[in-house]
């Protein structure tokens, strides 16, 4: 049975949690401390102003609420779980934008003294929350959508992924727009009808993904001027894709293709 200190702690939290719904800072400045800190991962505040500073900014780039889902008193302590919902307003971890609604969880504890929220120590999802305001699952899903449509020769099926100022860059042909990409790419499909394996694909920055790939084919119509030899050859690249709006618009390539030419015995310098 909760003694009355605890349940006066709890009380205090709930009244916490309606003005922090109602975004109603004077009744936060009532019930939490002047020296308050908060001990919050990559958040640490030191002090009310900066804490209703804080709450401030959340309100404003994620239009924040707090749903609470248990709470519980020790002492001069109050546990609590929260599920934290909102819409990405303003810039959050860097990130832009982007108008989705956001959900995730915090654990913490609270300390009381005096009638007042002293302290706190939370533990939040940011990983999730970041992975809900980032692109990099999207722009990844997209890049494995070229590889796949690479792959099953679809090539119709890479307009809609690629957008239409992209560039590629890349040592052995460099191209201007995605035509050209296509044709180099039914081209050497026809010479060395390859396959492509995936060997990592991963997100590198907000816009940014990363691919390395092996192809692994044969030699069965001219290529680099040599006549078709039959043999199989297999070769890796690096690749760097870069979109915009979910599209590919850049492209670098860092691929073997002296281990490839050497496969095919084509003459080097």
């Amino acid at each position: 049975m909760p003694t009355t200190e605890e349940l006066a702690g709890i009380a205090l939290y709930e009244r916490f949690l309606t003005a922090f719904n109602a975004a109603d800072y004077s009744e936060v400045a009532a019930v939490v401390g002047d020296a308050f800190t908060d001990h919050h991962p990559g958040f640490d505040i030191q002090g009310l102003d900066s804490y209703l500073d804080a709450l401030r900014e959340a309100h404003k780039s994620l239009a924040l609420r707090a749903e609470l889902e248990e709470v519980l008193a020790a002492g001069d302590r109050v546990i609590t779980r929260v599920k934290l919902t909102g819409t990405h307003l303003g810039n959050v971890m860097g990130l832009a934008p982007t108008g989705r609604e956001v959900e995730w969880s915090t654990t913490e504890i609270w300390r009381v003294e005096g009638g007042r929220l002293v302290e706190r120590w939370a533990q939040d999802n940011l990983l999730g929350l970041r992975a809900q305001l980032s692109a990099d699952e999207q722009n990844v899903a997209v890049v494995q959508q070229v590889s796949d449509a690479v792959n099953q020769r679809r090539y119709e099926d890479l307009d809609d992924l690629f957008g239409p100022t992209f560039h590629d860059n890349n040592p052995a042909w460099s191209v201007a727009s995605l035509a050209e990409l296509k044709e180099i790419i039914k081209a050497a499909h026809e010479a060395l009808d390859f396959t492509v394996h995936l060997d990592a694909l991963y997100a590198a920055a907000p816009d940014k993904v990363i691919m390395h790939i092996t192809f692994h084919g044969r030699h069965v119509a001219p290529f680099f001027g040599q006549e078709p030899t039959g043999k199989d050859v297999s070769w890796t690249s690096l690749e760097v894709y870069r979109l915009e709006n979910f599209k590919v618009v850049e492209r670098w390539v860092q691929a073997d293709t002296t281990g490839l030419m050497r496969q095919l015995d084509v003459p080097l310098p």
